[in-house]
């Protein structure tokens, strides 16, 4: 295959999937911290996008519509699309003629898919995401003048898993636009790098608080040992001074010394600028947020066995032990499947358990107030909230009340803050958020 050079980094890119002539193929992520292969294998529990993702032979592919995945082109067809236990059949399927992206059509619908990223609120540079794939796991150490400088590919599992990273910039090489992120040491928790087996696999940013498909895995930085050592190697590193480079012309280049460490990093092809290729096939406007129900939100959670047990994924049912049912999980932004209840952050939080403080307001007078996340009347969630507050348990007094205050999140979910009209004067007083669906 032929490397592409993505600028500015002046350096050769080698594409993640089938046809990477230089690594073996193999069916995730390299992590910074530790080569641990049983690490993020398993959701992250914060809605970050691992629920949106499916197995597409020894890849992912991302549900971006009722009847549309999105993933690399140059990994070919992988066959059928399983999601969340359920087969999804390939009918069509339509390249984008301007990028690495590909629409696959399946033969019936998904019950709901992943928000795509607008850039209507900014673009992504700066901003932390989440990155999911198939790759290797962390191999040999990777060393030069006697120090390690990162890890070599190691064997490939097919195992699912995420990490994070930082997007740095939005590089554009052949009109086609990329997302940039460098695997930086100390870099951030879960600091991550991509290896073969990744391509195809989501990225994921929040905008407007709402984690949104911004790219899909595409390439890596290629590296050589020197110009005249046949050591070539597409590694994890995470400083690469001393190395060289092989440039499009063929020469090589030696990574300069600048006095700090240069990393390498890899390339996800933006769904941002393809907006419009996008909507063309699907019909779909991006902008739009799908209805969520908590018949559709399970089906990103649980298998079509699952579903049919209600002592599983039904609304009262508590699958992952941890003391909150599926409902509520549905209600606060939560993900059945993890377990450990979060609780809300105050006045920043997008996801949690309701906050119940007691606070000193006008006159210094000490009230309860109870802060959470509530899905707005138009995302087609059905759900009814009452804040109740009580002086005596035993009694069971509950009677709502209070002022409430509500901050816009995005278009499925707002922040609620509510004020007790009762001042404590010293005595118990108790408060709780009582959640029903429609």
């Amino acid at each position: 295959m032929s490397f592409a050079r993505i600028p500015p980094v002046r350096r050769a890119a080698c594409v993640l999937g089938i046809l990477c002539a230089m690594a073996q193929v193999a069916s995730g992520i390299i992590l910074l911290a530790t080569g641990d292969p049983a690490r993020n294998t398993s959701t992250p529990g914060d809605n970050s996008g691992w629920q949106y993702e499916g197995q597409f032979g020894g890849f992912l592919g991302t549900p971006v519509a009722p009847l549309y995945f999105l993933s690399a082109k140059h990994i070919g067809n992988q066959g059928n699309l399983v999601f969340h236990g359920e087969t999804f059949t390939i009918v069509d399927a339509f390249l984008d003629p301007s990028s690495d992206l590909i629409l696959w059509k399946v033969d019936h619908p998904f019950t709901t898919y992943a928000p795509l990223f607008t850039g209507g609120s900014g673009n992504e540079i700066g901003r932390e995401l989440c990155v999911l794939g198939r790759g290797t796991q962390r191999g040999a150490d990777r060393v030069l003048d006697d120090s390690v400088r990162g890890w070599d590919w190691g064997p490939g599992d097919g195992v699912e898993r995420w990490g994070r990273n930082v997007v740095v910039d939005l590089p554009v090489s052949g009109g086609v636009p990329y997302l940039h992120a460098t695997f930086d040491s100390p870099g951030i928790p879960d600091e991550a790098h991509l290896s073969v087996g990744d391509s195809g696999g989501g990225l994921f940013v929040q905008e407007d608080g709402l984690w949104k498909l911004a790219a899909i895995n595409y390439g890596v930085d290629d590296l050589y040992t020197s110009p005249s050592d046949a050591g070539h190697f597409v590694s994890a590193v995470f400083d690469s001074r001393g190395f060289y480079n092989k440039q499009d012309d063929g020469t090589f280049t030696p990574v300069p010394d600048t006095g700090v460490p240069v990393p390498t990093g890899f390339y996800s092809t933006r769904v941002a600028a393809r907006l419009d290729w996008i909507k063309g096939i699907t019909g779909l406007d991006p902008t739009v947020l799908p209805a969520e129900s908590f018949g559709t939100w399970s089906h990103l959670y649980f298998t079509p066995a699952q579903l049919a047990d209600t002592t599983v994924s039904g609304p009262d049912a508590d699958p992952d032990g941890d003391g909150v049912s599926n409902l509520l999980e549905f209600a606060f932004n939560l993900d059945p499947t993890f377990a450990g209840p979060v609780g809300m952050t105050a006045e920043t939080g997008l996801r949690g358990l309701p906050l119940v403080r007691l606070e000193t307001v006008a006159a210094g007078a000490q009230r309860l107030t109870v802060e959470f996340v509530r899905r707005t009347a138009g995302s087609g969630a059905g759900l009814t909230y009452a804040v109740q507050f009580a002086t005596n348990l035993a009694a069971a007094d509950w009677q709502a009340g209070g002022t409430q205050s509500v901050t816009p999140i995005n278009a499925r979910w707002e922040r609620v803050k509510v004020t007790d009209g009762v001042s404590t004067g010293g005595a118990a007083r108790f408060a709780r958020v009582q959640v029903t669906g429609n």
